[in-house]
């Protein structure tokens, strides 16, 4: 599958790059270690999609003391089909571009959206870190629960105030598509409460870590009963605060269009 991603976000003409990355070049400049190496064979094939910057777009750039964001850039990446580690090559390729970038996953019939936003670094002048990785998780672009994200991914849907106004939308959008396959709609909340849903949303993400790191313990076959009964007990109880966590989030939530777009707080 190869997704036409300008229907998504339609950017000029100008910001296209379709460059292919050589996996070579990636391993020989990015100074990865041979764990991270490994990784990338997940990966067959990487391409500059597009630049997202003041020439192409007319969006200013960033710089102040924290950040100097020029451009933002668009990776398109294909999966060899043997797994669908989203966040284990996110963590590898974004440190990688000192720009923030946008990663397009493709995996088969399923697509992962994921979104690093940088800074400068505090210990090393000139360079840049990672500051924040947002993903959406892995989902089928056809599927319905999906299609008012990649309809707000619109480039004329998004702030242009500058480049970091617009990659941290981009972040936070991607944040709403995580929660979308749990809460079983796409959703919106008020401005002001977008602290609480970033808060509720990073105690989601810890349950479900600490729910699969569970489940692959009790695929040991070395567990004694007492262990297994222990675990099950903390999968229970796992599955207890994830349910009301998600109940706290959509106190905070409607399905996106459920509010009236003529109130200031609608997105």
């Amino acid at each position: 599958m190869s997704v036409e991603w300008n229907d998504i976000f339609r950017l000029p003409s100008a910001s296209l790059a379709r460059r292919r990355v050589p996996k070579a070049a990636l391993l020989r400049n990015a100074h990865l270690t041979r764990l991270e190496q490994r990784a990338l064979d997940k990966v067959s094939f990487i391409e500059h999609w597009a630049t997202v910057q003041k020439s192409s777009t007319r969006i200013p750039p960033h710089v102040d003391e924290e950040r100097d964001i020029q451009a933002v850039v668009f990776l398109r990446c294909e999966l060899t089909g043997r797994s669908a580690a989203y966040v284990e090559l996110a963590r590898v390729i974004h440190p990688c571009f000192p720009n923030p970038t946008v990663l397009l996953f493709e995996n088969g019939g399923e697509v992962c959206l994921s979104c690093a936003v940088t800074r400068m670094s505090q210990a090393e002048r000139g360079a840049t870190v990672v500051e924040d990785v947002t993903s959406t998780g892995g989902f089928d672009p056809a599927d319905p629960l999906y299609a008012s994200l990649l309809a707000d991914l619109a480039l004329d849907r998004m702030p242009q105030g500058d480049l970091y106004e617009y990659v941290r939308e981009l972040s936070w959008l991607l944040r709403l598509g995580r929660l979308t396959g749990s809460l079983d709609f796409y959703p919106s909340c008020a401005p002001a409460q977008r602290v609480r849903l970033l808060e509720l949303s990073s105690e989601r993400d810890e349950l479900v870590a600490r729910r699969n790191a569970i489940a692959e313990q009790r695929r040991s076959r070395d567990l004694t009963l007492n262990e297994t009964a222990k675990l099950r007990m903390e999968q229970r109880e796992i599955e207890k605060e994830f349910g009301q966590t998600l109940d706290k989030i959509k106190g905070i939530c409607l399905p996106s269009g459920g509010m009236d777009s003529d109130l200031p707080f609608a997105r």
